[in-house]
């Protein structure tokens, strides 16, 4: 959930254009696919401190981080700094970057970190 605290308070600042036009929202999907293995390494690493299974803990970081972002979408839109198109722009970023963790969780070997001496997953 600090990673979508993180996301929120990183779309609050940013301005209505850079999610509302188009050469701007391509550089934010970029930038979203880009993190989505980056952010499976680093969940992987904390899996393997906290002795959890790496996937299953991708999976549940990423579930929680889509639960947080819906609710303030929904329930306290003014987290993110945005309303109307805008704020709809930033729901699909935060969708697409989600949709970018879980298949570079499936894409990147789960091996691609070595792990901690006792844990087998």
């Amino acid at each position: 959930m600090l990673f979508a605290l993180a996301f929120a308070l990183f779309f609050a600042v940013l301005p209505v254009d850079a999610v509302s036009e188009t050469g701007s929202k391509v550089g934010l999907y970029f930038l979203a696919a880009v993190l989505g293995p980056v952010t499976v390494l680093v969940l992987r690493f904390l899996a393997d401190r906290l002795r959890l299974d790496r996937r299953r803990f991708v999976v549940i970081a990423g579930a929680g981080a889509a639960t947080f972002d819906g609710l303030f979408i929904g329930l306290w839109p003014d987290v993110y700094g945005h309303e109307g198109t805008a704020l709809a722009n930033v729901a699909a970023l935060i969708l697409f970057g989600l949709a970018a963790i879980l298949v570079s969780d499936h894409l990147v070997s789960v091996n691609s970190l070595p792990r901690r001496k006792g844990n087998h997953t």
